[in-house]
């Protein structure tokens, strides 16, 4: 029985065999960019020197290829591999004293002697059009890895590609002649993989898909960008810089962050659709909206918004300030459920100061409520789910009956709750950190800021200790340690210095000369106990200042 032909033609061979001279390997335009860090380069590096000792050959999993029409071949996988081996052999050519055994090293990066109709040298291996300008000059260029000179941008992956050879330069650098020499022959004579053509990008990318290589998977984001620029259609210069676009994004936002994004993206297009992101972005997002538009126009506009829920830093003009602190309080949250709704009304509402401003103030008080009074992940997503539905819907956000607004009787339950313990750190650094904003003299705290909770009781007791005196009971300090009454904010370093000391020693480390004193801290500088009865008060002082805040001043 005969069987279909696939078009895809798999064959071992050595690595010398794909970087054979006149052969070229390109990347896509819009493929991603190199990723690989240090670990996984030494990792790779270990595996070659072990090849190397031993004498025998190294298995570098598969490379996927789709050969073009002037028979040059794209990347489908194995750009990392491929990249950091050129890399390594570079580091090795420029160690490298013999001029004939520089050349043959040379061989496996490029004929940079020979011309292809007229356009310079053949290069074995073609980066993305962000990547390769770099690439040829720090790495390929005889002589390249030596130089010092050669400057990186932040909005690139070029800082990272120049770690990786300074790590190579050091690694080769210790080793003998001979060994450097021996790694080299086992490079172009051991090295063995799999070399899989297949006809076109739709079949390298299934390959792709399935295959379980030691390459660096890709984010989410990798793949659906590569879903976009095929289904737009692109012309080769477009795709390219729509490609150069999408790294802009990725430097704002960061990896992480981008994925992210995408994910939020997705749960504003369904918030009810299931499974990987990556997997179903296309299904969800892009058969409601042309993907050109979607790239050219919507993506843009979702990544400022999500910039400034990252960053929390709004840029609104003279009310920029002002959003700026219920952002941050946000930002210091253990749930990040507040994003989705946070996102989607930038995109929407993107030059109203005013409107921005009372959005973020109820938004903040609405996530701390989520946080207080809905201990589940799911209980939460159901209530922000209402308030994403009513942002998309573009229904009034500042009526009574909307999701941002809080009945008498769920008043009284979020106040009840904020009396009470506060079971994990991060609960207890949002609420120490909001409370201090709203004291007099009080001051917005940011992620960045060296600021943490101390519990002035400790919440571990040494045996002798004075606290034993003022408080016998395990029960009165197991159920007060934890209470808003008992925290305040300080330096990592005072934190670790006043660790289990007495209440009068470490008042003397909080308020030492040059240390930064914070509004939560300050009312301690006058007390001289620090008993039950004493954080019983502070905590219903404190609860009441935060409480109205939120639930006063705004009304």
């Amino acid at each position: 029985m005969l069987k279909p032909d696939s078009g895809i033609r798999a064959r071992e061979c050595l690595l010398s065999d794909i970087l054979t001279p006149g052969s070229q390997l390109r990347m896509p335009s819009y493929q991603r960019s190199y990723s690989w860090e240090e670990n996984e380069v030494r990792e790779l590096l270990d595996d070659l020197l072990n090849a190397t000792e031993n004498v025998r050959f190294h298995f570098i999993g598969a490379v996927v290829l789709v050969q073009m029409q002037d028979n040059t071949f794209q990347v489908v996988d194995g750009q990392q591999r491929l990249t950091t081996l050129s890399m390594i052999l570079a580091t090795l050519r420029d160690l490298e004293e013999d001029p004939a055994v520089r050349a043959d090293i040379q061989s496996l990066i490029g004929d940079p002697e020979r011309t292809l109709l007229g356009e310079g040298a053949v290069w074995r291996l073609t980066l993305n059009d962000v990547d390769n300008p770099f690439f040829r000059e720090a790495v390929q260029v005889d002589g390249a890895t030596r130089r010092a000179d050669i400057e990186t941008t932040e909005d690139s992956n070029h800082e990272g590609m120049q770690k990786n050879l300074k790590f190579l330069d050091a690694e080769l650098g210790r080793m003998s002649l001979n060994t450097r020499r021996s790694l080299f022959t086992a490079i172009r004579d051991r090295i063995v993989l799999v070399r899989v053509i297949v006809p076109d990008w739709d079949g390298g990318y299934e390959v792709f898909r399935v295959l379980n290589t030691r390459g660096k998977a890709p984010n989410s984001h990798d793949i659906i960008k590569t879903e976009i620029l095929q289904q737009a259609n692109f012309t080769q210069g477009e795709a390219s810089q729509y490609a150069r676009d999408w790294l802009d994004h990725e430097a704002k936002l960061g990896g992480g962050g981008l994925d992210e994004l995408l994910n939020i993206i997705r749960h504003l297009y369904n918030r009810n659709a299931k499974g990987k992101t990556a997997n179903i972005f296309s299904k969800v997002v892009l058969s409601k909206t042309d993907p050109k538009v979607f790239i050219d126009q919507e993506l843009p506009r979702y990544v400022d918004a999500f910039r400034v829920v990252l960053k929390g830093d709004s840029e609104s003009g003279e009310l920029s300030e002002l959003i700026r602190a219920p952002l941050n309080h946000l930002r210091l949250l253990d749930h990040q459920q507040w994003r989705a709704p946070a996102v989607g009304f930038l995109y929407k509402y993107p030059d109203n100061p005013e409107t921005t401003l009372r959005f973020f103030k109820l938004l903040e008080r609405f996530a701390y409520a989520m946080m207080l009074d809905h201990t589940t992940a799911n209980s939460r997503q159901k209530r922000y789910n209402k308030l994403t539905k009513l942002i998309l819907e573009g229904k009034p956000l500042f009526e009574k009956n909307s999701p941002l607004y809080f009945s008498r009787d769920d008043q009284k339950k979020i106040r009840d709750r904020m009396t009470g313990r506060y079971a994990t750190f991060g609960q207890r650094r949002a609420i120490a950190l909001r409370t201090n904003a709203a004291l007099e003299n009080g001051e917005v705290i940011t992620l960045n800021d060296d600021a943490t909770v101390e519990h002035v009781l400790p919440r571990s007791v040494p045996e002798g200790s004075h606290w034993l005196v003022t408080w016998p009971r395990f029960q009165t300090r197991r159920e007060l340690c934890e209470t808003l009454g008992n925290f305040v904010i300080v330096p990592q370093h005072v934190n670790r210095r006043a660790d289990r000391l007495d209440f009068r020693e470490k008042k003397k480390i909080y308020f030492e000369e040059g240390v930064r004193v914070f509004a939560l801290t300050e009312d301690l500088r006058h007390r001289n106990t620090w008993t039950p009865e004493d954080v019983r008060a502070r905590t219903e002082q404190l609860v009441e200042i935060l409480f109205n805040a939120w639930f006063v001043d705004l009304e």
